[in-house]
């Protein structure tokens, strides 16, 4: 049995950080090893902890979220960190990820997506809520079409990146887009590369640079 993911949570809404420490908990595999209300402590233990997963709210008193991630990772690099945020800003989204971020839920997420969105970044990926997300994949498509043929996204391809936004796995996209899983892998592939993205997070990351976000 693989060790479980150690998560540590940083956020100045007790009530909201304790019931999400409690929610947590109750997952076999994930384990809450700390919590802090504000920034400062919370990258202290951290670089003692070296959890896997950070939690980490945006807006807090003192030290703000976004200040905060430079300093977490320099504490410890090997932790990703889920911004866990009640601001839709598509602003925050960029910012949040080119400082570091690997991904950004609002706090109307359900118990699902947020376990999802942990699973994804300890194993590596990103993630990216799709209320937060879809707006801007629907500017990028139009976008998109703009570019030359080369680099232009087809229907297909488009369509992958919104079941991407949803948080798909590649059997629910083939089973949502009546494809094989092969099939999904091969346009998954192709779209990666049309935009040089690496995961989901780096493809909205791409749009956002390309004056997506003003």
């Amino acid at each position: 049995m693989a060790a479980p993911i150690k998560v540590y949570l940083i956020d100045d809404h007790n009530a909201v950080r304790e019931a999400v420490a409690t929610m947590l908990e109750s997952i076999d595999s994930i384990v809450v090893v700390g919590q802090s209300a504000d920034a400062e402590g919370g990258i202290a233990e951290v670089g003692t902890l070296k959890p896997r997963v950070v939690l980490l709210d945006l807006r807090m008193p003192g030290l703000s979220g976004l200040a905060a991630i430079s300093k977490i990772l320099e504490n410890s690099p090997e932790s990703k960190i889920v911004v866990f945020s009640m601001y839709d800003n598509p602003a925050y989204v960029w910012e949040t990820i080119n400082a570091g971020a690997s991904a950004y839920l609002l706090k109307t997420a359900t118990r699902d997506e947020l376990v999802r969105a942990i699973r994804a970044v300890a194993k590596g990926g990103g993630y990216l809520q799709a209320e937060v997300t879809m707006p801007l994949l629907k500017r990028f498509a139009h976008d998109a079409r703009s570019l030359d043929s080369r680099k232009t996204l087809t229907l297909r391809e488009m369509q992958m990146l919104e079941c991407l936004a949803d948080g798909l796995s590649n059997k629910e996209i083939a089973n949502r887009l009546a494809l094989s899983e092969e099939t999904v892998k091969s346009h998954i592939k192709n779209l990666y590369e049309k935009l040089g993205a690496s995961d989901r997070a780096h493809a909205v990351a791409i749009a956002l640079r390309q004056s997506i976000i003003e």
